[in-house]
């Protein structure tokens, strides 16, 4: 379990460092070098170890790193590489829609400041820091970011979020890139493991004595708690490749001969009555010539289905299922609902983001409102015209995810959107929220096939593929034991909380105000925790705004809680677009600005 003592890396753990030299407990570790009267940081979270302070050196753009730098208004000193996150966070946040939307690259992260702090110098890689008669090496250490850097003073390292402790990580989803040879970063799950592994080695070659963490306690023996955390890494990727479905579809981008996948089982013949339209768009066809879709994302399926109108093999469109809320599923279904008057089905879960999808920030996300007609009930069953639809939460690929168990004939079809491959699962983006455990997730999804017994599924790229009960109770095994491997890898209760960038979250996302307006926003928290968890929110807003006070709640095991805020906007702002923070403490471990939420300002 995750304390206290071990998040703040504080003062009584610091004993192995040289004079002069601590580490201040604040929403990460703080490194303070004090010399001559004066002090420089090596990060300095929300700035509460207080000034003067003559230069603060920054791991890297993350913003729990760097929040308070504004405010203890020292020179600062940052990444070379990342230097446009400090000096131009505003006219990043300008730009960030052509990021949010329709998104499958996750370097840069959004992870970063919200307000620009002047850079007073930039650093690379190999070069050396003069302050004081002190000698401070800048080490490239990408991997947790692109352009990282950890500081060696002396034979003290601080390394940034590149290790928390032994064989440990303080986070996950920060690792989503593209493994070399893949055209987006959304296959890339643990695509930065190696890189980052890499960095940990050019750390160690250095000799340090000890390792200063931005998370966890400080780290005495760093050749023992590296080599575990490689370990524990290298085993957890193992397992996830044993069944990543991005490896069907890039073909020799990983080893072959490393964790092999389960063989493809045999193709099947669909019943007559399931059409391949075109790319993602699949249907079921009446007798009577009406089809109901499952997903609509490109105009060529719109294209094929005119012809086969034209051509008398299908007379009409009369609904569309949406199996998730990812683009290239959705982004024609406004198109279908206007031409064929087509009526929207999802299983309930799927509601919001369908219809409000700005309020979200999720991958591959399509952002223009689709109206739901007819939101169903996990387990409720419509009649269609000698066909039974029974729509499932089916939280596989994404969180945001339904299934259709379509029968007919004595055939049962499950329409399984983006979650299955023959045979791999596609649980490959981190930001897609795909949770571990038991009763969540794909174990969830694998319990769920276990018991309706379909006799194929029908997967929205693929097509109809075979369904083996062995392959599901395979997978489920692979499953329970990639749960602990997680679990080995993380400090916190439940892995849950390192792989899920989203468990503290802003509702909307983005939002439009009048300035001088009431701007409404919802701290979320989920609670992976099998007991309940405190905590307390903050909302934090730019200059001219009035915000309310902190909030505490008390969040029951493995559900989402809910804080509303409520903010006046300036009357004048002095930008059309803003970014609210949420400052989040759980359980007593302070988190920093976790969240944000984006508010532009229309027209008075």
């Amino acid at each position: 379990m995750l304390t206290r003592r071990e998040f703040v890396g504080g003062l009584a753990l610091a004993a192995g460092l040289p004079a002069g030299v601590r580490v201040f407990p604040d929403v990460v570790n703080v490194g303070v070098l004090e010399r001559n009267g004066k002090k420089l940081l090596i990060d300095c979270g929300d700035g509460d170890v207080g000034g003067p302070v003559d230069w603060i050196l920054v791991t890297h753009h993350h913003r729990d790193q760097w929040t308070g730098a504004r405010k203890l208004g020292a020179r600062v000193a940052v990444p070379e590489a990342e230097r446009r996150f400090f000096e131009r966070a505003e006219e990043f946040w300008d730009r960030a829609d052509g990021i949010l939307d329709h998104r499958y690259d996750f370097r840069p992260h959004v992870f970063t400041g919200r307000e620009s702090v002047p850079v007073a110098r930039g650093l690379r890689g190999g070069e050396v820091f003069e302050w004081e008669g002190l000698k401070i090496e800048a080490i490239a250490t990408p991997g947790h970011t692109d352009g990282g850097l950890s500081y060696l003073v002396g034979r003290v390292a601080f390394t940034g979020d590149l290790i928390y402790g032994a064989g440990k990580l303080w986070e996950f989803y920060s690792l989503q890139k593209r493994f070399p040879g893949m055209r987006g970063d959304y296959w890339g799950f643990g695509g930065a493991v190696e890189e980052l592994i890499a960095s940990l080695d050019r750390v160690l070659e250095k000799e340090p004595e000890t390792i200063v963490p931005s998370h966890g306690a400080v780290i005495e023996n760093p050749a023992v708690a590296i080599s575990e955390l490689k370990a524990n890494l290298r085993a957890a990727m193992d397992n996830y490749l044993t069944t990543a479905a991005w490896r069907i579809y890039f073909k020799g981008i990983f080893p072959e001969g490393r964790a092999p996948m389960l063989p493809p089982l045999l193709a099947v013949r669909p019943p007559r009555w399931i059409r391949n339209i075109a790319s993602t768009t699949k249907a079921i066809v009446a007798d009577d010539g009406s089809a109901f879709l499952s997903d609509c994302g490109f105009q060529v399926a719109i294209n094929e289905i005119d012809l086969l109108i034209a051509s008398g093999e299908i007379r009409s469109v009369d609904g569309i299922w949406i199996t998730h809320y990812h683009d290239d599923h959705t982004q024609m279904v406004n198109a279908a609902k206007r031409k064929y008057g087509a009526k929207v089905h999802v299983e309930r879960h799927m509601v919001d983001i369908i219809e409000n999808p700005l309020a979200y920030q999720m991958p591959c996300l399509f952002p223009e409102s689709i109206r739901v007609d007819r939101p169903m009930e996990h387990g409720e069953t419509i009649e269609w015209k000698g066909f039974r639809l029974t729509a499932y939460h089916f939280p596989g690929q994404t969180l945001y995810h339904d299934g259709l168990l379509v029968e007919r004939d004595g055939v049962k079809a499950f329409f399984t959107g983006d979650s299955f491959a023959n045979f791999g699962i596609d649980d490959y983006c981190s930001q897609n929220r795909c949770f571990l455990g038991p009763g969540v997730g794909y174990q969830q999804c694998f319990k769920l096939l276990l018991e309706l017994k379909p006799d194929l599924l029908v997967a929205a790229h693929w097509g109809p593929v075979p369904i083996s009960e062995e392959y599901l109770r395979r997978a489920l095994g692979l499953f329970a034991e990639r749960e602990k491997l997680f679990a080995r890898l993380f400090p916190w209760e439940n892995p849950n909380f390192g792989l899920d960038p989203a468990w503290i979250r802003c509702y909307p996302y983005r939002q439009k105000a009048l300035p001088g307006g009431m701007v409404a926003v919802e701290a979320r928290v989920y609670n992976h925790a099998s007991r309940p968890k405190q905590a307390r929110l903050e909302m934090r807003a730019p200059a001219g705004w009035t915000s309310p006070p902190a909030a505490t709640a008390m969040i029951a095991p493995r559900t989402e809680g809910r804080i509303r805020f409520q903010l006046r906007a300036p009357a004048s702002p002095e930008r059309r677009r803003q970014v609210l923070g949420l400052a989040a403490t759980v359980e007593g471990v302070r988190l920093g600005e976790f969240a944000e939420a984006i508010v532009d300002f229309l027209a008075a």
